[in-house]
């Protein structure tokens, strides 16, 4: 076997552990798996990993931690048993991926083996799979020497409990709604601003069961869960804190939550669940991957977007031909159906990869890095009309990593309330923690010129995670060079990324 090259590259780690809400009093547990995921994926990468080994053993940290829906601790689906999707790509644009895979404790390794089968010949013309689902994914699994667990080895208490919950909703919810043709249950807004807007509509158009309930002396549910945290909530609020579509057969990648009081809000994880990861290694090659363990109360054999190629996953290979081998990575996090509707990760990548927005005739022009992907978010995602038109919100976070001869550039968005990201580069000694910063959705990118494929001197990309919140500072100032309608100012700063930052809010 022909030995590497360049031993002496700098290579790099970039995780996220999911958009949406991630409360107060629980946001160290997201920053310490992200901090435990970087770390591990450095070891391998510092090893001689290559860029496929960290992508898996950063998310096979994230799926063994409780406090993510991905591996064990995922939601449950309609019949109470875990399913769970991932995907993992390389630098020449091949992928592995399994869905709705059920007894699989870490499904990233799952796509791992799948990925690695499809590179292989199988003899007499068959073309090995890149892509298997259900129990067919489960099969692979056993056939490919990984483990198959009971499923209670995958529930989490407090994901377990969640779902005996919610059935008994759904039972009582299905009683006073017998004409339903479809799963309410699976309905739900996706953030908890857009919660608390629906919160007095839905209440008033449930005002007649809320009556019929009380008259029959129906008792309240107690104590309802979301993830693996638990919150005093009744049966009649929780339902109607749900934006239930009795005739609409369309779900959310949302992670599922009952309704809190508004003095609870707080303390209550309300993510959009899949979580990924890019690493470049110190070859220069970059790899991609998602895993998620979909939305509770899905319908059995339901495919999210972490499984996704071009959705939730995706990577633009060199091209020979450039001078510049420019290669773009992305892994996406947010309402699945619409996700999916709208190829996100594709398109993110293919913006960024070419440097230019899509205009209002359909035309492209060039434009800067944080516009082309502020517009891709409020035009070709928001505006985009499978999800114009839908009854459930837009949830989106990004994470888009651009590589080429100069360097390495890192952006993330989210027009979510909050985003847990982590960064970890091959010179540096352990990730460093950070202050939450900001509210409202947030574009940003963390820039470092250096090159991966080689060592120099100079500035390089430092190690830091955090968990992005959505909030102005006092010192932000409106900028001349901002679109209309945005604001600039001095985002978070990862240590030693210290060259065009800056970040873009909008509404």
């Amino acid at each position: 076997m022909a030995a590497l090259s360049n031993d002496d590259g700098i290579c790099a780690i970039f995780v996220h552990a999911g958009a949406g809400f991630h409360s107060f009093e629980n946001e160290h547990k997201h920053l310490k798996a992200c901090d435990a995921a970087t770390t591990t994926a450095m070891k391998f990468l510092k090893s001689g990993g290559t860029a496929v080994d960290a992508v898996e053993m950063a998310l096979k940290v994230l799926e063994d931690d409780p406090i993510t829906n991905a591996g064990y601790g995922s939601n449950l689906n309609h019949d109470g048993v875990v399913e769970c999707d991932a995907s993992i790509v390389d630098h020449r644009g091949k992928s592995g991926a399994a869905g709705a895979v059920p007894n699989v404790k870490n499904p990233i390794s799952l796509a791992r083996k799948i990925y690695d089968q499809s590179n292989r010949s199988v003899g007499i013309s068959r073309v090995p799979p890149n892509f298997v689902v259900g129990e067919g994914a489960r099969d692979f699994a056993w056939e490919n020497g990984l483990a198959v667990v009971p499923n209670e080895d995958l529930v989490h208490p407090g994901a377990g409990g969640h779902w005996r919950q919610w059935k008994d909703d759904v039972d009582e919810y299905e009683r006073y709604h017998s004409k339903t043709t479809t799963a309410p249950w699976l309905h739900r807004s996706l953030t908890p601003m857009q919660d608390r807007l629906n919160r007095l509509k839905e209440r008033e158009k449930l005002a007649t069961v809320d009556r019929e309930a009380a008259e029959e002396g129906m008792s309240d549910l107690g104590e309802t869960y979301s993830g693996g945290h638990a919150t005093d909530t009744k049966t009649v609020s929780s339902l109607s804190s749900r934006d239930c579509s009795p005739e609409v057969e369309t779900d959310t990648e949302a992670k599922s939550e009952a309704k809190l009081s508004t003095s609870d809000q707080d303390d209550l994880d309300m993510i959009t669940d899949t979580v990924g990861a890019i690493a470049i290694d110190k070859w220069g090659n970059i790899a991609a991957g998602s895993s998620s363990g979909g939305i509770g109360m899905k319908h059995r054999g339901r495919v999210g977007p972490a499984a996704l190629i071009g959705i939730g996953t995706h990577i633009i290979p060199i091209d020979p031909t450039d001078p510049d081998q420019t290669t773009v990575a992305c892994v996406t996090s947010g309402t699945g159906e619409l996700i999916a509707s709208s190829f996100v990760a594709f398109t993110l990548s293919q913006r960024v990869y070419f440097g230019q927005k899509k205009c209002a005739n359909g035309k492209f022009e060039p434009a800067v890095d944080q516009v082309v992907i502020s517009e891709m978010f409020k035009n070709e995602f928001t505006g985009y009309p499978a999800v114009a038109d839908s009854f459930i919100s837009g949830s989106l976070g990004a994470l888009i990593v651009r590589k080429d001869v100069y360097g390495v550039e890192l952006f993330f968005a989210h027009n979510t309330e909050s985003f847990v990201i982590g960064t970890m580069a091959s010179n540096r000694e352990k990730p460093v923690a950070s202050a939450p910063l900001a509210r409202f959705c947030f574009i940003s990118s963390f820039t470092s010129r250096y090159p991966v494929h080689r060592t120099i001197s100079g500035p390089s990309a430092s190690p830091a995670f955090l968990l992005h919140r959505d909030k102005v500072e006092p010192n932000a100032n409106i900028s001349s060079e901002s679109p209309v309608g945005f604001q600039t100012h001095s985002p978070f700063l990862i240590p030693g990324i210290d060259n065009m930052t800056r970040a873009l809010s909008h509404d």
